[in-house]
C-alpha cells in the first residue's frame, strides 16, 4: 500500500532516491532558517517513508521540508495510505486532490516546490522622432541643460504591458490562486531571461524575450514566432510549428497558442517553460482563459510530453471556439 507521499512523488516524476534528495535540498534551502544540503533521508529511510510502515513521524526538520515541498498537505496527510480516509489540508482521493495533483503534473515539480513565476513582456513608450531605428524599440533620449550647456542625461523610461497579455496572465493567476498554495510572482521577461535558471509561465508572443530564448536554445523547437515591427512594439505575424503547420494573424479570427516544453529534460526533468500567447487582439487573453478552463483535459491528452496547442477564439470575446490543432512531442 503506497503512501500519499509516494503517489505525489510519482506525479512529479521523482521516482528514485537521488531525484528526491535534489528536490528536498531545494526546498530545505528556502526555509527560514534554511537547512543546508545533505540532511535528506538515507536511502533506507526514504523507502520506509513510501512503504506505509512508518511508526510515528520523521524528525521535525524533515516535517518542515516535506510541508514546504507539498503546500496544502500536513505531514500526517502525506504519510497516510493513499486509499485511506481524507486527511487535513487536502482530501484524498476526492476531486479537490485530483485538481492539485493534475496541476502539479501540468506545471512541473520545480514550480510546485518553489513558486509560480508568471512572466509578461513590457514595451517602452517611444517618441515619434525618426532616429533611424525600427519603430517600437526603446530609444535612449538625451537632453541638454536649459542653458544649452552640455550635460546629456537619460529620460525616465515608461514601460507598458499589453492589455491582452495582462488579461491572459490574470486568468491563470486566478486558477493558481484558487487551486494551490504555493507563492505566485509576476515578473518582466527581461528579468527572467537574465536569470535563466527557473520554470515560468510566459504570456504574450510578440516582443517576448522568453519566446526568443526558447527559439534560440532549443535544438528543434516545437514552435517559432515571426514578428513584425509596429508602432507600439512587436506584434506576432505568424506562428510556425515543427510539423509544418502555419497560423497567420488575419481579420477572420484570433488564435490562441499554449505550449509547454522542458528546456533541459535530462538535467532538470521537473522544469517546464509554459507559453501562453496568441495572434490577434484577443489572442493571449483567449489562450489564458482556455488554459484556465481546460487544463485538466489538456493534461490528460498530453501526459508528460512537450506540446503546443492551437485554439480558435471568438472574435468578440476571450472565449474559445475549440482546439484547432494539437502537436505532441512523442520523440522525447
Amino acid at each position: 500500500m503506497a503512501t500519499v507521499l509516494k503517489v505525489l512523488l510519482t506525479e512529479r516524476h521523482l521516482k528514485n532516491h537521488p531525484d528526491f534528495l535534489a528536490a528536498y535540498d531545494r526546498c530545505a534551502a528556502r526555509l527560514d532558517p534554511p537547512i543546508p544540503p545533505g540532511h535528506g533521508p538515507a536511502k533506507a529511510q526514504y523507502y520506509q517513508w513510501l512503504s506505509g510502515r512508518m511508526i510515528g513521524l520523521p524528525r521535525d526538520y524533515h516535517c518542515r521540508v516535506l510541508e514546504k515541498m507539498f503546500p496544502g498537505w500536513t505531514v500526517e496527510g502525506l504519510f497516510q495510505i493513499a486509499s485511506s480516509s481524507p486527511g487535513p489540508g487536502r482530501p484524498y482521493p476526492a476531486d479537490a486532490a485530483d485538481v492539485d495533483v493534475v496541476l502539479e503534473a501540468f506545471f512541473g515539480a520545480e514550480t510546485v516546490t518553489g513558486e509560480a513565476l508568471l512572466v509578461h513582456p513590457s514595451f517602452a513608450l517611444t517618441d515619434p522622432v525618426d532616429d533611424g531605428r525600427p519603430a517600437g524599440f526603446a530609444r535612449r533620449h538625451l537632453f541638454g541643460t536649459k542653458d544649452g550647456a552640455p550635460g546629456p542625461r537619460r529620460a525616465p523610461e515608461t514601460r507598458v504591458v499589453l492589455e491582452s497579455d495582462l488579461r491572459g496572465l490574470l486568468y491563470v493567476f486566478d486558477l493558481l490562486r484558487r487551486h494551490t498554495r504555493f507563492p505566485i510572482r509576476i515578473r518582466g521577461d527581461r528579468e527572467v531571461v537574465a536569470l535563466d535558471d527557473r520554470p515560468f509561465i510566459s504570456f504574450g508572443l510578440g516582443g517576448n524575450d522568453c519566446v526568443r530564448r526558447y527559439a534560440e536554445t532549443a535544438e528543434r523547437p516545437l514552435f517559432t514566432v515571426v514578428d513584425r515591427g509596429t508602432g507600439d512594439g512587436f506584434s506576432p505575424r505568424r506562428v510556425e510549428l515543427r510539423d509544418g503547420r502555419r497560423f497567420d494573424a488575419h481579420g477572420a479570427a484570433d488564435i490562441g497558442i499554449i505550449a509547454r516544453v522542458r528546456p533541459s529534460p535530462d538535467l532538470h526533468p521537473g522544469r517546464y517553460w509554459v507559453y501562453c500567447g496568441g495572434l490577434g487582439r484577443r489572442g493571449t487573453a483567449g489562450a489564458g482563459r482556455y488554459l484556465a478552463d481546460n487544463w485538466r483535459p489538456l493534461q490528460r491528452s498530453v501526459g508528460d510530453h512537450d506540446f503546443v496547442a492551437v485554439v480558435g477564439l471568438d472574435k468578440h470575446s476571450d472565449g474559445a471556439k475549440g482546439m484547432e490543432h494539437l502537436l505532441i512531442d512523442s520523440a522525447e
